[in-house]
């Protein structure tokens, strides 16, 4: 690898250490400022994270914390506790009481409208229920969470527990207040949306999946189980300490940051599972900018080194250029140094040197060397006449030093137009063969609809029917772009209004076929006929009819190739629009 290097020109070698340098430079700016963006970008989120569920803690605490007051009051404001140490066997006594009881609890269970069932159950384990309509079998479902040593436990506080799909159990013991004596459990069932919305409501701006853990490091809605995430979470990381804190953990080889918040008195747990990839969602866009700047910044940086390197080598090629030339026919041409650095000094002593050699050999090989010099002359009088012709690719040059000083200067649309040109040309210039895949051709024909957007502004709209499957068929270069000429031309350009061309292409039978619908002024049958007539071609009728010209060349083009069941066929209705179709074989890249 080094002898390679070493036996590269001066100017390559110049030029490949320039672009290692830039490169290195550029990939090392790059990358750190999108790692430290990526970094930002994760902290930022992290910390959003963790001031939602502490808004998320602090709704839920309040919400279970209202949900409790109420029940409190209402038990309080009642004097239902009297009624619950009444215990007798006197069958009227209980019959008062458990009317009272009820009617208790049917208080308290439409004094909200996320109150689904009450239950009491008194020191002697009897049971009174009341629950709406819709949520019958609740209090049954109640019992399997009961927990009457858990609740003493508490003595008086709220106990909050799952139960079935949509409903979350509160629990608490209940005292008579002036006596501070045990009367009885109280386990209400509440509409578990009441709870939900908290989340939901984060949901809309944050992504990520919010869980509710009572004291018990137990779920509190019940349809999140169902969740392989939470359940993973839930089995090796819920007993977790109650203080804030930020877990990642691995689940079916994706990484997950887990932040949890503890309310006060860690009566709840919140916790939020966020995919570190989602986490880092919004760093696509940085990458593609990253990737983009590191590509414009190289081409620019090498396009920099490959002029740096030409200028520092110039003197150098100059010298070999004139000692090549010598040593073939000792005619010598005085150099110009570019600089006067070491290398323009020893092209001054070349000259010096080349001139007392051209003298010692001028007496004898005079009337060889001027016939040489005379054929060398003609050689290069032809090749600059040759140079000086304006060609294709000179034309695409030009255009694309007008297109930049359009830019400079402010001229966008004029810019956009010289450069769409440009591209037309190069596109007319380029070395594909005469047949091209059709999705090259819609491209060519994109780019010339866009210039003649340009120029007409909003009177020309156009519109694509593409059969998605049918774009890497091989069709005749340029097959389109008569077609789409004479629907702009002869009928859009002559009808007032807005002009609409439709592009079509579309499979039948074997055939592809590809149609150039406009709505301008249309043809009778007579012009259709002088459209294929063969005989315009250099008539005065013909003349400054290049496009129907285009038109019938088209059509022969497509019989010499394909046969005569093939070629273009025009359907036109004066006043409304014509339609250009034409037919081709199904034929793929070979």
């Amino acid at each position: 690898m080094m002898e390679l290097f070493l036996n590269l020109k001066l100017r390559t070698k110049i030029l490949l250490s320039f672009a290692v340098l830039i490169m290195i430079s550029v990939l090392t700016i790059s990358i750190g400022n999108y790692m430290f963006s990526v970094s930002a970008i994760k902290k930022n989120t992290t910390d959003f994270s963790e001031y939602l569920i502490e808004q998320i803690g602090f709704n839920l605490e309040k919400r279970t914390a209202d949900i409790e007051q109420v029940e409190f009051q209402q038990f309080r404001n009642t004097n239902i506790s009297s009624w619950l140490m009444r215990q007798s066997d006197d069958t009227q006594l209980e019959l008062e009481r458990s009317i009272r009881i009820n009617g208790y609890m049917n208080d308290l269970l439409y004094s909200a409208d996320y109150f689904l069932s009450v239950m009491i159950i008194d020191t002697n384990n009897k049971q009174y229920m009341d629950e709406r309509i819709i949520a019958k079998g609740l209090n049954k479902a109640a019992l399997d969470s009961f927990n009457v040593e858990l609740l003493g436990n508490k003595r008086g506080k709220g106990s909050w527990h799952q139960g079935p799909d949509g409903v979350v159990y509160m629990m608490r013991t209940l005292y008579d207040i002036p006596t501070n004596q045990l009367v009885g459990y109280i386990i209400l069932g509440i509409d578990s949306n009441y709870i939900r919305s908290i989340i939901e409501k984060v949901d809309d701006i944050a992504s990520g999946t919010v869980l509710i853990l009572n004291e018990e490091n137990e779920l509190l809605l019940r349809e999140q189980e169902t969740n392989d995430l939470v359940s993973y979470y839930l089995n090796d990381y819920s007993g977790e300490p109650n203080e804030a804190h930020n877990v990642t953990f691995q689940f079916h080889g994706e990484n997950y940051l887990t932040t949890l918040i503890a309310t006060s008195y860690s009566k709840w747990k919140v916790v939020q599972l966020i995919s570190v990839k989602e986490l880092t969602r919004g760093t696509d866009s940085i990458k593609l900018w990253t990737v983009l700047t590191v590509l414009i910044t190289l081409t620019v940086g090498f396009l920099l080194a490959m002029f740096i390197s030409k200028s520092i080598t110039e003197n150098v090629r100059l010298l070999l250029g004139s000692m090549t030339r010598f040593s073939v026919d000792f005619s010598h041409k005085v150099i110009v140094p570019r600089s006067r650095d070491e290398v323009g000094m020893l092209a001054e002593k070349f000259n010096s040197m080349a001139e007392k050699i051209e003298e010692l050999f001028n007496t004898v090989y005079r009337e060889k060397l001027l016939k040489q010099k005379a054929e060398y002359r003609t050689l290069q009088f032809e090749y600059k006449a040759l140079q000086a012709q304006i060609n294709p690719h000179f034309l695409y040059n030009t255009l694309e030093s007008i297109h930049s000083l359009a830019k400079i200067k402010g001229d966008d649309e004029i810019g956009e137009m010289v450069y769409l040109l440009g591209k037309l040309l190069r596109e007319s210039i380029s070395k594909k063969g005469d047949v091209i895949a059709l999705a090259e051709e819609l491209a060519f024909i994109r780019n010339y609809l866009a210039l003649h957007s340009i120029i007409y502004g909003d009177k020309i709209q156009v519109q694509y029917a593409l059969d998605e499957t049918l774009l890497a068929c091989q069709v005749p270069k340029f097959i389109l772009q008569p077609l789409v000429e004479n629907s702009i031309k002869h009928g859009i350009e002559e009808k007032p209004g807005k002009g609409i061309i439709v592009i079509r292409c579309y499979q039948e039978t074997d055939d592809l076929v590809l149609e150039v619908v406009d709505n301008g002024i249309g043809m009778d049958e007579a012009m259709i006929s002088r459209l294929f007539d063969g005989e315009r071609y250099g008539t005065a009728e013909g003349e400054g009819k290049h496009t129907n010209v285009g038109i019938l060349s088209v059509h022969k083009r497509v019989q010499i190739l394909y046969g005569n069941h093939y070629g273009l066929k025009v359907d036109s209705v004066p006043g409304e629009g014509t339609t250009i179709s034409v037919r081709l074989p199904m034929t793929d890249g070979e």
